[in-house]
Order: C-alpha cells, then structure tokens, then sequence
C-alpha cells in the first residue's frame, strides 16, 4: 500500500476522533450545567411547597370553622325563634341592661354592669320618666283660655328635662346637672318638677358632691311627698350621710323609710345597708 495513502488514512481517523470528542465534552459540560439548575431549582421549591401545604391546610381548617359557626348561628336562629331571632334577643338583652341599670341607680346598687357599649340604644331603651299629675286639675276652659305660647314653653321644658335625663345617662353627669339645674329655676310648676330635682340630687351624688346632693334630695322629701321619687330619695339621702361620715344621721334617715315605705324596694335595700353600717 502507498505509504502516503496509510498516513492520509490514519490523520483523517485521527482528526474525525478528535472531532467527536470535543461534541462530546460540549454536550457534557450541558449536561451538567442543567443538572446544577435543576439542584437549584429544588433546594427553593423545598422551601415552597411546605409552606403552600401549610396555607392549603389553614384554608381547610378556617372553611371547616367557618362550616361549623355557620351551624351554630342557624341553631341559635331557631332557638330564638320565638323573641325575633339574634336580633330579637338583643334588643331584649339592651332592655333588660337598661332596666338594670336603672334600678341600679334607684337602690344604690352596684350590680357590676360595667360600662355600656352602647349608650345610645342604652338612653333610649331606659324606662322613661313618667310625667307626675299635676296638684291642682286644669279645667277645660282654663286651657282653653291659655295663651298660645303655653304649648311652646311645654315644648321647651319637656326638651331640657329630656336633655338632662340623656346626658345622666350617658355619664355626662356635670351637662345633666346643668340641665336640672336650670329646669328646677326655670320651671318650678311643672309636672316633672319632683323628678327634675331627683335627678340633679343624682347627678350632684354621682359627681360625689354629697352634701349638695343630699339638699337636693330633702327638697323632693319635704316639697314633693306624693312623688314616686320619695322612697329613693330617702335612700340616696342615707347614702350622702353615709358617705359624710354622718353615720348616725344615714342610719336615722334610713330606718325612716323603712318605717315610711316598708313595702318599697328601697326598704329591703334599707335594712341590708343598716346591717352594714357601723
């Protein structure tokens, strides 16, 4: 064989390896920049795929809670039924806290109410202050012969004895004495006169401005003896002396009206408070 073909024959063999070699270490090097991707790719959904476990499990949990309250707000809706459904039942809940709170003040007590969370359904809800009977009728033909602003200046006092019963009620204890204040001067023969200064002797007691109060309170006692506020003025009274010191004046003042108004709840009141008083 020609030498010079063997040696053409052997380069080109020689060459085509070397060719297929470095195709080769190429795709290799791929390779394995794909392999170090894909290690980075999950070394991060390693991370991901536990927290997207734990927010489908939340998920689950809060639909199977929120299953479970839906059922016990239709059990509680049947039950209460009969008083008007939730709703019904806490309008009744707001009256009976109103009422409560309204014996509270009459009786001295303290039934541990805490503060309302709603003082305007509260004030409204409030068993409302009846007008007391007049001590003298008014003939049909004295209000007939009345002036025409007579039902104006009604209109204004009932608006300031409102005004002074919300703010009391409210806690705005110096508006409603205030209020009280300028109804006893401005109106001193109205209807509501008695209860006027009932409630600015409540407002003086509960700003502890005792001695005040306790004024405020003789004046229904002494000026306005048929008055339903008699009894708790009697009561509240005590407790201005009481609250003194007086403490010999609280027990006199009480075993008053006991003796007074012993059918009263503020006399069953009364003789647990002598009990304490020492």
């Amino acid at each position: 064989m020609n030498i010079r073909i063997v040696i053409s024959v052997l380069l080109l063999g020689a060459l085509s390896g070397c060719v297929q070699q470095g195709e080769f270490s190429a795709l290799q090097n791929r390779v394995n920049q794909q392999e170090q991707i894909i290690k980075q790719l999950n070394s991060q959904l390693s991370g991901v795929q536990p927290a997207q476990a734990d927010t489908w499990a939340q998920v689950q949990s809060l639909r199977q809670e929120m299953a479970a309250l839906k059922g016990q707000i239709d059990n509680l809706n049947y039950a209460t039924s009969s008083t008007g459904g939730v709703t019904g039942l806490a309008e009744r809940v707001t009256r009976h806290e109103a009422a409560l709170r309204f014996l509270e003040t009459q009786l001295a007590l303290n039934l541990n109410l805490g503060s309302s969370t709603q003082d305007a359904a509260f004030a409204s809800a409030l068993p409302q202050v009846q007008p007391e009977t007049a001590t003298t009728p008014v003939s049909q033909s004295a209000q007939a012969a009345a002036p025409p602003t007579a039902n104006t200046d009604t209109d204004v006092a009932k608006a300031l004895y409102d005004s002074g019963y919300k703010a009391f009620t409210d806690g705005k204890h110096n508006e409603s004495l205030q209020a009280f204040t300028d109804f006893t001067k401005t109106y001193p023969k109205h209807s509501l006169i008695s209860n006027a200064w009932f409630w600015k002797a409540e407002s003086n007691f509960a700003l502890k401005n005792y001695a005040n109060a306790a004024l405020d309170y003789e004046k229904v006692i002494k000026e306005y003896p048929a008055s339903q506020k008699v009894p708790s003025a009697y009561l509240k009274q005590a407790m201005c002396f009481s609250n003194n010191k007086q403490k010999d004046v609280a027990r006199y003042r009480l075993e008053d009206l006991i003796k007074k108004f012993p059918t009263a709840p503020e006399a069953a009141r009364a003789k647990k408070m002598l009990t304490e008083l020492k």
